[in-house]
């Protein structure tokens, strides 16, 4: 698996690198594909193009296509950076597999609103509120 990780990090550095070729020619942002759909379909065993597709929620036959203008969306959206290439890299969070699952990008939650009697602390379960005449405690814990 850990190998499959790698040609996806290859075929979308070589996507994206196409990608940035393109806008240098100032031409439309409208990619062609085939490239990146002849390399998925040749570098990636069967194996692991079942278990990316099975991710994707596609059939094996529509994978590559899908895969690369998946990736294509996520390059040109501004979704996916070279960080999340280099953070897939590295094993880190990222980005790029929501991308590629075809999700829409996470809605981060609004900070509650700020009440002058209160204080906001950071605790193990989420954020919480305790009068401001308290000190955040360093467990995490607002009962002591």
């Amino acid at each position: 698996m850990k190998t499959g990780i790698v040609l996806l990090f290859l075929a979308t550095a070589v996507f994206a690198g196409s990608q940035s070729s393109q806008a240098a020619g100032k031409r439309e942002p409208k990619a062609d594909l085939s490239s990146c759909v002849t390399s998925v379909q040749a570098a990636w065993g069967l194996t692991f193009k079942h278990d990316i597709a099975s991710f994707m929620g596609v059939s094996q036959e529509r994978m590559p296509a899908l895969f690369c203008q998946r990736i294509a969306e996520g390059l040109h959206s501004g979704r996916i950076s070279y960080s999340d290439i280099n953070n897939l890299q590295l094993d880190q969070p990222t980005e790029i597999w929501m991308v590629i699952k075809g999700k829409a990008k996470a809605a981060t939650q609004a900070p509650a609103p700020r009440n002058p009697k209160f204080r906001t602390c950071n605790g193990t379960t989420g954020t919480f509120q305790i009068p401001v005449s308290r000190k955040c405690p360093l467990s995490g814990y607002a009962n002591y």
